[in-house]
């Protein structure tokens, strides 16, 4: 005869592990990765990007003379290789944009240095004095990721 299943001695148990397949742990550790190197990154980094204007910023220098100003007819700002206004005035060199009243002369600039070199002229064009100063450009309009248009004040003493 033969055994019934009442009969048989129970079989035994077999432990119940989880048989996750290898991709669905490779898949967790890749999610783990990227969230930790999002928090790293940072989230300015997935923020949409600002374009900026596509534009050149002007700067705008004021200096004011003080001292011995009876004599200076011109003031002249170092603009790359040049002297600017031209003196004499010159309709072939392109000139910066100058003006000024009484002892206070404004230019505009379109890639202003640092240092600003300066010189004094008299009638003749002859040079009265001449100095270089560090001055304080600061941004008066734009953003700061984009930059803007900057002034700076000299105050020189002659």
């Amino acid at each position: 005869m033969e055994p019934s299943d009442g009969d048989r001695p129970p079989a035994p148990e077999r432990s119940r592990r989880l048989g996750l397949p290898l991709w669905v742990a490779v898949a967790a550790l890749g999610i783990v990765a990227l969230t930790v190197v999002a928090a790293v990154v940072g989230p300015r980094s997935f923020a949409p990007q600002q374009a900026c204007p596509a534009i050149g910023y002007s700067s705008l220098l004021e200096v004011t003379l003080d001292g011995a100003t009876s004599e200076v007819a011109v003031l002249q700002v170092r603009d790359g290789d040049r002297w600017q206004p031209p003196y004499p005035p010159d309709a072939a060199v392109p000139a910066i944009p100058t003006s000024h009243d009484g002892n206070t002369w404004t230019f505009t600039l379109f890639s202003p240095p640092n240092p600003i070199a300066l010189r004094a002229l008299d009638d003749d064009g002859e040079v009265l004095e001449r100095t270089e100063v560090d001055v304080g450009w600061v941004r008066v309009g734009g953003t700061a990721e984009c930059g803007g248009p900057t002034e700076a004040h000299v105050d020189w003493t002659l």
